[in-house]
């Protein structure tokens, strides 16, 4: 089985990625020149954590480690849904973006759990690349 060279390599990290772009693009529209720091700063900083503790995880040399920072990414989705709720009800993002945001939070959150399960059934420590988690994007994971 091929393993994964480096966490860019995940899928479940592409689709973090993905979903911190995305964040971003709305954020800087709806600053229109002001900052609304507590929200603005906290989701950022949510969304971002999503995709940069599966980098980390990966990066730390133990499976123990790993399925660790797994767990701080499905907590990072859940705060990340958290300020874009309140984003939503301070009327910065319409009720269609925040659930298109968060589907895609609940799928992230899937797949970590999955991603978790996997690895504590795999002796090695970096996942394997045909593992329905890991396996390269398809084409509906764009940017």
């Amino acid at each position: 089985m091929k393993t994964s060279k480096t966490f860019k390599d995940l899928v479940v990290w592409r689709k973090a990625d993905e979903l911190f772009h995305l964040v971003c693009e709305d954020v800087k529209r709806w600053q229109n020149g002001r900052m609304h720091h507590a929200i603005d700063l906290q989701l950022l900083d949510a969304v971002g954590s999503i995709s940069a503790n599966i980098a980390e995880g990966y990066g730390r040399g133990s499976p123990r480690e790993f399925e660790q920072f797994l767990r701080y990414s499905r907590g990072s989705a859940a705060e990340s849904d958290n300020w874009l709720w309140k984003a939503q009800q301070q009327g910065f993002i319409t009720h269609e973006r925040y659930a298109e945001y968060a589907q895609r939070l609940e799928e992230l959150c899937r797949m970590l759990g999955s991603f978790i399960y996997e690895l504590r059934k795999q002796p090695s420590r970096r996942p394997q690349l045909d593992s329905p988690i890991a396996r390269q994007p398809d084409s509906s994971i764009a940017r």
